[in-house]
């Protein structure tokens, strides 16, 4: 490999032979040819970057973008919890109306199906294993319509919770079933 020194733009094919100083250091031959100098030129006026108001519109853009996002995910989140409060009082009323099935099947002529085993009102916070924003009602109509059986309501209130905080009107969940004798 033949080393050459580079200097001002010409080859000096060996190391004596280039005299003027100063002398840049050996590159390996084919590497290097000339020293090139960077073209450092002046923007024109309209290449220069960006203005100050189009950054504040881009600024403006991104920042109500970032607005919309977020108000959408407070919505979302909003009706995650509203879905799963509605979802703990089908549940809770589920619960009561699998109570009033299981008594009905343990003792004949529906006897064991009464308001001192299936209290009529729950309060706030009295359910057991339930969260403290529940409240469960049911009613037992005997014979209705003439029919033989006892027909079981169950009504679970709850007053929604939602990002702005516990609203004050209730909502409820109500279900029925009519148990009959075999």
């Amino acid at each position: 490999m033949a080393v050459f020194r580079v200097l001002a733009g010409r080859r000096c094919p060996r190391v004596g032979d280039c005299r003027l100083a100063p002398v840049l250091p050996l590159y390996p031959a084919g590497d290097v040819e000339t020293m090139h100098t960077v073209n450092r030129s002046r923007p024109q006026p309209g290449e220069a970057g960006f203005t100050l108001a189009e950054i504040l519109v881009a600024c403006t853009i991104i920042s109500m973008g970032l607005v919309a996002v977020a108000m959408g995910f407070s919505v979302g989140v909003d009706g995650v919890e509203a879905g799963r409060q509605q979802s703990t009082a089908v549940f809770l009323a589920e619960q009561r109306i699998e109570q009033a099935k299981d008594l009905a099947a343990r003792t004949p002529n529906l006897a064991s199906v009464t308001t001192a085993n299936l209290p009529a009102s729950e309060g706030y916070g009295t359910i057991a294993g339930a969260p403290p924003g529940f409240r469960r009602t049911t009613t037992l109509t005997t014979n209705p319509g003439g029919t033989t059986g006892i027909r079981v309501d169950v009504a679970v209130f709850y007053r929604p919770v939602t990002g702005r905080g516990v609203l004050t009107t209730e909502r409820s969940v109500a279900l029925s079933i009519f148990l009959a004798n075999r």
